[in-house]
């Protein structure tokens, strides 16, 4: 019989339908190889085809840059210097809207064209959360920006348009509506219970045997409402409201889980296309010190949604958490 579970860190309910379940590869998108110019601008040596670097991290002992932040030479949103706040446009009652007033960039996250998330080292994979931490650090010391949001894209189907390995950061002016949902469900929870939500729900997944990777320090788990096929959340023990102020340990670990993750996924499911997202406390519950526990969410692509998901905001999930979660343990032991 299907289940309806329901999220406490996110709010979304899920229909559970495990009957609807075949073997770990049959719905999944694979990553495609992109058509891209033998000349690919995110390879060493082919700087001078991006904007000018805004930071570039090296490892102990390399030549040249190992980790490379630029702006997007296509952005999605733009903000100049003297430039404080959007400007309102002409938009018919009852629309509104704004200019698009923010930041995009690029972190490109090896100067290798074949490398992966999977295959880095841990110095290699703690200097890439390093450069997060930064990115979202220098936006919040701007002044002009409510949030900041990290994400990775792989595969053509997770929306990725090139396939050196690399990872995007937008900053906003204000905070998107699942952020604040978020920041709601947080606070409503230690309001009423003292506690986080997070951090319950982490020592239920710990307790059901849904984790996929723990280190004492960062946890990988498969929660028990998770919204689709093998999606994983990665979160640190310590209940920490941004990544921009985790401690060198934290980022370390962070690093080690990342890996892990895509290391399960490759096992489990081979060559899927899959998204990961951070999600970072907005920089005015920073400030106030809200309650939030900022976190990691990946999941890889398993089919599409479909009418029933955009008409009712309920997502389908056809396996079972807690087979999800062995599944992937299997696929990082095969790592």
């Amino acid at each position: 019989m299907s289940e309806l579970r329901q999220d406490p860190v996110t709010g979304i309910t899920t229909v559970l339908e495990p009957e609807r379940a075949g073997r770990p590869r049959d719905h999944v998108h694979p990553v495609e190889v992109l058509n891209e110019a033998v000349d690919c601008p995110f390879c060493a040596g082919h700087e001078q085809a991006t904007p000018p670097a805004r930071l570039e991290l090296s490892l102990p002992g390399e030549s040249g840059w190992t980790v490379r932040v630029f702006e997007n030479l296509y952005p999605a949103l733009t903000a100049r210097d003297d430039q404080e706040w959007p400007g309102e446009i002409d938009a018919p009652w009852p629309y509104r809207g704004t200019t698009g007033f923010g930041v995009h960039e690029v972190v490109v996250e090896s100067p290798r064209h074949d490398d992966s998330l999977g295959a880095y080292t841990s110095a290699h994979a703690a200097l890439l959360v390093e450069a997060w931490a930064m990115r979202i650090r220098e936006w919040r010391e701007d002044g002009r920006f409510a949030s900041a949001l990290i994400f990775r894209n792989v595969g053509a189907a997770a929306g990725a348009s090139m396939s050196h390995p690399h990872s995007q950061l937008i900053a906003l002016a204000r905070v998107p509506e699942a952020l604040l949902k978020e920041l709601g469900n947080f606070s409503q929870d230690a309001t009423e219970s003292g506690r986080c939500v997070l951090c319950g729900a982490m020592s239920a997944d710990d307790a059901g045997g849904r984790i996929v990777f723990d280190d004492g320090i960062t946890v990988v788990h498969s929660p028990w409402a998770a919204p689709s096929p093998y999606f994983m959340r990665v979160a640190p023990r310590r209940c920490s409201a941004t990544l921009a102020d985790a401690s060198v340990e934290e980022r370390a670990s962070l690093g080690a889980a990342l890996v892990a993750a895509a290391r399960a996924i490759r096992g489990a499911l081979g060559d899927a296309a899959y998204n990961l997202v951070v999600h970072d406390a907005p920089y005015s519950a920073q400030h106030a010190g809200l309650p939030f526990h900022w976190h990691v969410e990946v999941f890889p692509r398993m089919g599409d949604q479909a009418g029933f998901e955009w008409g009712s905001g309920v997502y389908t999930n056809v396996v079972d958490p807690d087979v999800a979660s062995s599944v992937l343990r299997a696929g990082l032991a095969l790592e």
